[in-house]
């Protein structure tokens, strides 16, 4: 899935800057009626076109700010929107653990710092879907700059195109969010069965935290990690590092 080169050692690569930004672009362009809804739902949050770029350009996760800006609304105290926001972001600890076990050995930990701030869910599935079996930092920083890029300014875009766009548009932007993660999903699943079976897991787990009575009450950020983590774990015990799992 992917355009791949070969390194010194024989092992595939993904290309460089220019091959991740030409990837990237599917997502831009699906992101834009999310990151114009955060902005739309900022302002209708009371809060400033400074501050609505300041959490975008910060936080850089729609999921959390979009979880925030509903706390903030509702009158949830700063500390919890904080504390659920850094469990929702969670799963952060465990993408970038993934997409580093693919990079080359003895990269400059700073970088790989900045690259993993910039990761985000859309990216990480890019990334990992990716038939390299080496994933460049320049690959990466070609697919995430230009995404982050675009969510600051459709930030601002938003935040202004309240005063112009029809309410029901502006109401349906949110929900844009999951029609991109199913167009990044839906491809690599009736290739791969493993990437089947792991999106099938994950979403039966977070389902099951949704609607069992027993687990219902846990904090909504808990239950991403754990079903993530699960999922995780199924896959790799079904298909393990080698093995071929496609459909």
């Amino acid at each position: 899935m992917g355009e791949t080169q070969r390194a010194s050692g024989g092992r595939s690569v993904t290309g460089g800057f220019s091959a991740g930004a030409r990837k990237s672009l599917p997502i831009i362009i699906g992101m834009v009626p999310s990151a114009m809804g955060f902005g739309i739902l900022a302002k209708t949050a009371g809060l400033t076109a400074g501050e609505s770029l300041f959490m975008s350009a910060v936080v850089f996760a729609g999921a959390s700010q979009f979880a925030a800006l509903n706390m903030l609304m509702i009158g949830v105290s700063v500390a919890d929107i904080l504390i659920t926001t850094a469990l929702l972001n969670a799963r952060h600890i465990m993408m970038g653990s993934s997409i580093s076990q693919r990079m080359e050995r003895g990269m400059n930990p700073f970088e790989k710092c900045a690259l993993f701030f910039f990761l985000t869910d859309e990216s990480f599935s890019l990334a990992s879907l990716q038939d390299a079996e080496i994933v460049t930092p320049g690959f990466l920083w070609g697919v995430q700059l230009p995404i982050f890029l675009t969510w600051n300014i459709l930030t601002v875009c938003g935040y202004i195109g309240t005063s112009f766009l029809p309410r029901d548009l502006q109401s349906s932007m949110g929900v844009a969010i999951y029609a991109l993660f199913l167009a990044i999903i839906i491809p690599a699943a009736r290739r791969s069965r493993a990437a089947l079976i792991v999106t099938l897991s994950a979403m039966a787990l977070s389902a099951l935290f949704k609607w069992l009575p027993v687990l219902a009450q846990m904090n909504r950020g808990v239950a991403i990690v754990i079903s993530a983590g699960a999922a995780a774990v199924i896959g790799a015990l079904l298909f393990p590092a080698g093995r071929e799992a496609r459909g």
